[in-house]
């Protein structure tokens, strides 16, 4: 039995289970990409043309810092995990506007390889389990102003950014898309295998912005993307949101 790790979130096997016999035969991707397939009924993960049973483990939230990882090392090496969960800063590669510092992701990627495992890198940027803990300095001293938060329905702010305000996203978007250019250029050996594109969005406190631009949008119109048939399908297949 595994005793739970301060440094790692413990066991996670991401759940893409590996068949051989699923895609036996298989050309991999001409730029040998990691990629999921499917055939016959059956999904695989593909690293580097051959099935990856990804067997991870995640580290804390603030732990993707390279002073933090010896412990993080000792608690992988424990579960023999082969892939490692570890977040990126937007605050940590934007410290200035428009100046990006990748310096860390670089220490990450090189410890990665120093220690043989696979990095799934989980962008923590403008919502990390819906709040702005992680937004760059230089928003959050505007986060009253340019960057506002969501307003409850009380008419207080809620600390959880405003998907509603297009600067921000924006800006989200430039940083993300400069993460990604720079993980193309320093690791064409695929260290990385996959990223999860936001961390955890959404709102704690409030089910919805209730700001004055974010109402005038409840109130008018569906989107006529929203009405398209195959998406209603789809959508009465969901679930019912939880109330409680």
């Amino acid at each position: 039995m595994l005793h739970r790790s301060p440094w790692i979130k413990g066991l996670v096997c991401a759940g893409i289970v590996a068949s051989v016999a699923a895609v036996r035969g298989q050309a991999a991707a001409p730029d040998n990409m990691p990629k999921i397939i499917a055939q016959d009924g059956r999904h695989a993960l593909l690293v580097d043309g051959q099935p990856f049973f990804m067997f991870s483990g995640q580290t804390n939230n603030s732990n993707a810092w390279p002073s933090m990882l010896p412990e993080v090392w000792r608690a992988v090496a424990t579960i023999h995990a082969n892939t490692v969960e570890m977040p990126v800063y937007w605050e940590q590669i934007e410290p200035e506007q428009g100046k990006f510092d990748f310096s860390v992701v670089d220490a990450l990627l090189q410890e990665c390889r120093q220690h043989k495992v696979r990095w799934v890198p989980l962008w923590f940027a403008t919502w990390k389990n819906g709040s702005a803990h992680y937004l760059p300095e230089w928003m959050k001293l505007e986060a009253g102003v340019k960057y506002p938060n969501i307003i409850g329905r009380t008419g207080r702010p809620v600390d959880s950014p405003s998907p509603h305000t297009q600067a921000a996203m924006d800006l989200d978007a430039k940083a993300f898309a400069a993460l990604m250019g720079h993980l193309k250029q320093v690791d064409p050996q695929h260290t990385v295998i996959m990223v999860q594109v936001e961390n955890e969005s959404g709102a704690w406190g409030s089910i919805r912005d209730y700001s004055p631009a974010a109402q005038k949008l409840f109130e008018g119109p569906v989107p006529a993307e929203m009405l398209k048939p195959e998406l209603l399908k789809e959508l009465k297949k969901a679930p019912p949101p939880e109330t409680g």
